[in-house]
């Protein structure tokens, strides 16, 4: 049957629905197909419409206040004038009684809520087709039933009862269907439940996991913070001490120099004791230098040079031994010390002296870990690194690992502190930090790889600059000033003050020495004022109430043209921006060639003025 097809004639239809939501959804669903449409909001108001005005078709719904479906259907049927009128009855059918009341009641159909358009004009068109074969029939007798223990009379004819049943049959087909497709619907929503929930546990145990990470990164972070900050409390404290003691071997440094340089009739047991004197010297300067660095980071201009480390390890090693085999021996205990050093080895850019004091530590750090005895191995690499995108870097390894006692999480995680130790009175607590302080100004990698009982790798990982070459190494020209000169030295430490000035006035100089920078100060414009005024001004740095910056401030004020020289026992750093500029900054101690090389190239050129 065709439901798109226009009725011949346009027929009226009743609806008896309270919900005018619903009463204009099927008023509309049956004006867009021609029938003309009578609304009416529950069963008593629709039988006064229909008395008023014969429908051609009554669709009511069943539950409706004042009067409801059923009875609105007794009623019309009951009506001489109405009761071929057939009446449709919309329900949910939930129940079989439902059947047995649209019997007894008349009911010429059912329409199964919720419906469709298609299957409402279906519906209709079937009723009133079904509608006038009824009307050639007899009436019925009617048939008195039993049904859930209640007697039910029933007048309808058989082909009422036969539509009724058809329209039943069908609407529980129609149930059946969506229960079927709903079951369907329900059995793939639990798959796909269980494939959402086995992803989400996925998920969750990622997402757990990188939480664990995460957290562990910001631990790291924060002690790596930590850690860099107790360097730098330890550096600055060693900065201090180190200024202290430069000034206190600054003249034990001028002094043995002059006399090496000036005493030809010193005995030679005389002149080897002065010059032992001079290297040690040289070692305090150099050991106070690495001190008081443990993490001021690397100078832009440090002068850095290639390191073969295959090289520098064998030297350590040799220089060593007495640590690593000849004291264990004396008590009775053997290490095995072996080398895997790597075939062409890239030399590595970096001071060598840092270098070779950091391995130093390692291999010290390592005979400590085994007292009684084992196996430490020294070994460089050069593993090439994949990196996504861009072509394979490649970094130079070197490694000491022991097989000794090794170290729980807790020693690992603090071995890098100064002065923490698990050695008692034997340690310092000083190596591992200097050995992370050299690592820092290198900008390499330091990692440790430890367990209790199964021993202890630390490896340091250099960056490789492709551009790495010898540095070509010149010996130094031998300078001296041109003529004798005025010399202004200030400096509050007399014993220093007076050594440099002996050591200048042998080399034919006119020396003045200032004790402090406001006597430096004065002297200069005391010498302008008498027409004597200073070639050159060599000042301290750090001097109480007026340290060396005032000093030059003041001479920059006066002649900006004078040099100045400033001498400082905190090490050949830059001054901050900001600050006086002078000609040359040198650390005490001086060296006296490298001071005259400093008088020689800022007087050179100057006149007698």
């Amino acid at each position: 049957m065709n439901t798109d097809a226009m009725p011949d004639t346009a027929l009226q239809i009743l609806i008896a629905e309270d919900s005018a939501t619903q009463a204009q959804r099927l008023q509309h669903v049956l004006e867009q197909h021609g029938y003309r449409v009578t609304a009416a909001a529950n069963g008593r108001l629709a039988l006064e419409a229909a008395q008023r005005s014969k429908p051609a078709l009554i669709i009511s719904d069943v539950v409706m206040p004042e009067m409801n479906g059923y009875e609105l259907c007794s009623r019309v049927k009951a009506d001489e004038r109405l009761s071929h009128v057939p009446v449709v009855l919309v329900t949910t059918l939930s129940d079989p009684h439902d059947v047995i009341r649209g019997l007894e009641c008349g009911a010429d159909n059912f329409i199964l809520k919720p419906y469709d358009a298609d299957q409402l004009l279906r519906r209709i068109q079937f009723v009133l087709v079904n509608s006038r074969m009824r009307r050639s029939e007899q009436p019925g007798v009617g048939l008195e039933i039993m049904f859930g223990g209640q007697k039910h009379f029933i007048t309808a004819d058989r082909l009422q009862i036969l539509n009724l049943l058809l329209s039943t049959y069908e609407a529980a087909m129609q149930r059946n269907a969506e229960l079927s497709s709903t079951r369907d619907a329900l059995r793939q929503t639990n798959l796909d439940l269980k494939q959402l929930t086995l992803e989400l546990e996925d998920r969750v145990h990622m997402r757990t996991r990188e939480l664990e990470l995460s957290n562990e990164a910001l631990r790291q972070a924060q002690r790596a913070l930590i850690q860099q900050e107790r360097l730098r409390a330890l550096g600055q404290m060693a900065s201090g001490i180190a200024h202290d003691i430069n000034n206190a071997i600054s003249p034990i440094a001028l002094y043995t120099e002059s006399m090496l340089e000036r005493e030809t009739n010193l005995s030679s047991g005389a002149r080897d004791r002065l010059v032992t004197i001079q290297r040690a010297i040289d070692d305090v300067a150099q050991t106070v230098a690495r001190m008081r660095e443990f993490y001021r980071p690397r100078e832009p201009e440090l002068e850095l040079a290639d390191v073969g480390l295959n090289r520098l390890v064998q030297q350590i090693i040799e220089l060593t031994r007495a640590r690593w085999s000849d004291q264990p021996q004396r008590r009775g205990i053997m290490i095995d010390l072996r080398l895997g050093l790597a075939p062409d080895l890239l030399d590595v850019r970096g001071a060598d002296n840092e270098i070779r004091d950091a391995l130093t530590n390692l291999i010290f750090n390592a005979v400590d870990a085994v007292p009684d005895g084992g196996v430490i191995e020294v070994r460089t690499s050069m593993p090439t690194v994949p990196t996504q995108g861009s072509a394979p870097t490649r970094h130079v390894w070197l490694e000491v690992s022991d097989t000794g006692v090794g170290m729980d999480e807790e020693t690992r995680r603090r071995c890098l502190e100064p002065f923490f130790t698990t050695k008692g009175e034997r340690g310092t607590g000083l190596g591992l930090a200097m050995v992370y302080g050299m690592a820092q100004r290198h900008g390499c990698a330091l990692e440790i790889d430890s367990k209790p009982g199964a021993g202890t790798t630390i490896r340091l990982i250099f960056p490789v600059s492709s551009a790495a070459s010898p540095t070509a190494v010149r010996a130094p020209v031998l300078q001296m000033p041109p003529r004798s000169l005025r010399i202004l030295v200030v400096d509050d430490d007399p014993v220093f003050g007076e050594s440099l000035r002996n050591a200048l006035q042998e080399d034919g100089h006119h020396v003045t020495v200032a004790g402090g920078g406001q006597a430096g100060i004065d002297a200069f414009r005391n010498a302008r004022q008498i027409h004597e005024p200073f070639d050159i001004v060599i000042t301290d740095l750090g001097m109480p109430d007026v340290d060396g910056r005032q000093v030059a401030d003041s001479v920059r004020a006066t002649t900006p043209e004078t040099p100045i020289i400033m001498l400082t026992g905190w090490g050949q750093q830059p001054l901050a921006d900001g600050e006086p500029q002078v000609d040359r900054l040198l650390s005490k101690p001086p060296r006296l060639q490298e001071l005259r090389t400093a008088l020689a190239e800022l007087t050179t050129g100057r006149g007698d003025r």
